[in-house]
């Protein structure tokens, strides 16, 4: 098994953006599974008691894994492709596994939006220096860490940026509307000067500039929403899911949101596609207009039957 995860790593993820991420995960599998089990000889009952003992392991944050964390450590990140790697790769027999049988159940996703108030009570909870950042992810629905990009991946001249490496290769990137691109130049120029690597800093006396980093944001972005009485919403990432929505909404495009998104698949991007009863409401005002005279329109069915 470690011959194999180890020609796999070579082969498919060295040098790629979650490196370190699947190393870290093969550790994981590596201390519930025996690395020198026999490729060929892993069955669903190995699966099924590594699963078992990765369930009750405490993270690293003091706390039991999440089924979505178990499913993507021993079976989503490491085990399958490994073990696809070897049957295709290197001409490894495997055993059958029915890994959607093994497979803990995950909590349906679920999107937050925001009221107008509810923005404006988050924003003004954070400390000055922060709301730029806010403004940022809340608008284009970047991750946390894409929103803190370095210098480089400022393209001023075409107006974008470059947040990430797509996994299947390519970039994801975004335009900037234009009084963001020349908040980005200005910004950029500060930051560069001060030999910063990062658009997003703190003004300190003196004209000094110190760097914002994204954990600060987090927490301060957690802290502001506790003050302003909003629950059940995450400091980061329900701002991804509320830009979502509301790019949705305006546009009417799935595939508009899908790139503003940088999702590999549009199955990724049509949760965001819900709709409540006002939207169905809203709808309906749109085609019935509240002053139209039900009577003018029995008298044109009445004209179409007569076919005039």
């Amino acid at each position: 098994m470690k011959s194999a995860a180890s020609q796999w790593f070579v082969a498919k993820v060295a040098g790629r953006k979650a490196e370190k991420t699947v190393a870290f995960r093969l550790q994981i599998l590596f201390r519930h599974m025996s690395g020198e089990t026999p490729v060929n000889e892993i069955g669903a009952a190995d699966v099924q008691e590594a699963i078992g003992a990765r369930r009750v392991e405490i993270t690293r944050q003091g706390r039991l894994p999440t089924p979505a964390t178990v499913n993507r450590d021993l079976i989503d990140t490491t085990l399958r492709p490994i073990l696809r790697f070897a049957l295709k790769n290197m001409e490894v027999p495997v055993r059958d596994i029915p890994w959607s049988d093994l497979r803990l159940e995950e909590p349906r996703g679920r999107t937050r939006t925001f009221t107008a108030a509810e923005i404006d009570a988050w924003r003004a909870q954070l400390p000055e220096w922060h709301r730029p950042v806010f403004d940022f992810i809340s608008k284009y629905g970047v991750r946390l860490k894409e929103a803190f990009f370095p210098l480089a991946a400022l393209d001023l001249a075409a107006g974008r940026v470059t947040l990430r490496e797509r996994k299947n290769g390519g970039a994801h990137t975004l335009p900037l509307l234009p009084d963001d691109l020349a908040a980005m130049r200005s910004r950029s120029t500060r930051a560069a000067k001060a030999d910063l690597d990062t658009v997003w800093f703190r003004e300190r006396r003196g004209g000094r500039l110190t760097p914002i980093r994204w954990r600060a944001y987090q927490s301060a972005s957690e802290r502001a929403l506790k003050r302003a009485g909003i629950t059940d919403a995450r400091p980061v990432h329900d701002s991804r899911h509320h830009a979502a929505t509301a790019a949705l909404k305006t546009s009417g495009n799935l595939a508009v949101v899908k790139q503003l998104l940088g999702h590999e698949s549009i199955t990724s991007t049509a949760r965001y596609a819900h709709v409540s009863d006002a939207d169905v409401l809203a709808a309906l005002q749109h085609k019935i207009p509240h002053n139209a005279d039900p009577a003018d329109g029995n008298a044109n069915d009445d004209k179409a039957e007569a076919g005039e």
